[in-house]
């Protein structure tokens, strides 16, 4: 029993720091799932700000441009202004729901409401009011909704660089413990097979060694079996049992002259 425990025992470290180094590996790629997310929550915000603020920007100089040329096509200005109004507040919607506290949501809403009433003036034909609200009431708040959007987009961008950098430490991490616990496993592997040929081999080595070099001990066990083995281990302790006679008889004789010399000299 405690040479099968000092044998196993090897084994059983082995593989419990495989599992340890498994579990370590496991979390480490879980972490590196939510960092992952985390980036393409930041990537996506970052795009869709800059889209927003792209959009905003086109549709003032698309208005500029329409209410200063007399012959343009107030009509179909007023159709391509209401689509990209309407994509604007569903962009500033779906910021506003993945980053509520960004600061340049306020103004941008403000100026999307704005640029609608400059929409509904210049499909009226009041071009006049159309251009002074573009100017005195849609400038100033995008000016403000663009510096605010702008420090947005640094603080994504600078996410971005945080995350990417964690992200490809958590690779690094993951990376190394897999090659360890591969490591673990095949040197795990080979110590279990290695333990089971000796467990296997241990009682046939046992008695060979032990008959070999007249392990009395062992002689004496095998004599209990009931096998060939247990026959050949009988007659070895009758051949030993009558070597001692023998022996016995012999030491008698070379004893008793020295016996009677000293009886002749009593």
């Amino acid at each position: 029993m405690r040479l099968k425990v000092q044998l196993l025992l090897p084994v059983i470290c082995v593989a419990a720091l495989g599992g340890v180094l498994v579990a370590a590996g496991q979390t480490g790629q879980d972490q590196a799932a939510r960092v992952a997310q985390s980036l393409d929550q930041a990537r996506l915000l970052l795009v869709q700000a800059t889209d927003v603020r792209a959009l905003s920007r086109s549709l003032q100089r698309d208005a500029m441009n329409t209410l200063l040329e007399p012959a343009a096509d107030r009509a179909a200005f007023a159709a391509r202004a209401a689509a990209r109004l309407d994509e604007m507040r569903a962009l500033v919607a779906t910021v506003r729901d993945r980053a509520p506290d960004a600061a340049f949501l306020a103004p941008q809403a403000q100026a999307v409401t704005e640029m609608a009433a400059v929409v509904a003036a210049a499909r009226a034909g009041d071009d006049s009011g159309a251009l002074l609200r573009l100017r005195t009431e849609v400038g100033p708040q995008d000016a403000q909704a663009a510096g605010l959007a702008q420090t947005f987009i640094d603080a994504r961008n600078q996410d971005m660089d945080t995350l990417s950098a964690e992200a490809g430490r958590l690779r690094s991490e993951t990376g190394r413990l897999a090659a360890w616990t591969g490591v673990l496993g095949m040197a795990g592997a080979m110590m279990a097979l290695a333990t089971l040929a000796l467990l296997l081999a241990r009682r046939p080595l046992a008695r060979l060694l032990g008959a070999g070099s007249d392990d009395l001990r062992a002689v004496m066990d095998a004599a209990a079996r009931g096998d060939e083995l247990g026959d050949w281990a009988r007659a070895l302790m009758a051949l030993r049992t009558q070597a001692q006679e023998r022996n016995r008889r012999a030491t008698a004789r070379m004893a008793a002259p020295q016996k009677d010399r000293a009886a002749l000299a009593a």
